[in-house]
């Protein structure tokens, strides 16, 4: 009767393992066909007087190659530009990026102090919860609309 417990112990554990193993693989999803998955698109809820707004991703390559992304289109917008900003001498400051690479099989985060995307000279009242359609222009002929939802950083 000794024997039977650890033997059933160890058939449990297996079969736990197995189920796990089971269900995590039917929760992964296969990367996307283009190579590149764009996650947590956001922009920040504009103060009242704002003549800007920044906005913020995750991108992922699953692809073996670079992928550079050229541009950054939005209606409703006098301008839209993809921004770096760099600390040089202790000063802060904004620079435009001509193209911005996302490693293969790496990936970027465009958040605060770092690129994100400018949208400039909103023409109608944004509010948290709105979201802004955005369409990013890369290098291999990949145009991607991406609903970014305005709300207030966490």
């Amino acid at each position: 009767m000794l024997n039977d417990k650890p033997a059933s112990c160890i058939f449990g554990y297996s079969l736990s393992f197995l189920i796990l193993f089971f269900l995590s693989a039917c929760n992964s999803s296969p990367p996307p066909s283009s190579g590149l998955e764009i996650t947590n698109a956001w922009v920040r809820t504009p103060p009242p007087s704002a003549g800007a707004l920044a906005g913020f991703m995750h991108l992922k390559n699953y692809s073996d190659t670079p992928i550079a992304l050229l541009q950054a289109k939005a209606d409703g917008f006098n301008q839209v530009m993809l921004h770096q900003s760099i600390n040089e001498n202790g000063q802060h400051k904004m620079e435009h990026a001509e193209r911005i690479i996302i490693p293969p099989q790496g990936s970027l985060q465009f958040q605060h102090g770092s690129y994100h995307i400018m949208l400039m000279g909103f023409q109608t009242t944004i509010k948290s919860g709105d979201k802004i359609p955005i369409t990013l222009i890369f290098d291999n002929k990949l145009e991607k609309t991406v609903h970014f939802i305005v709300k207030t950083p966490d």
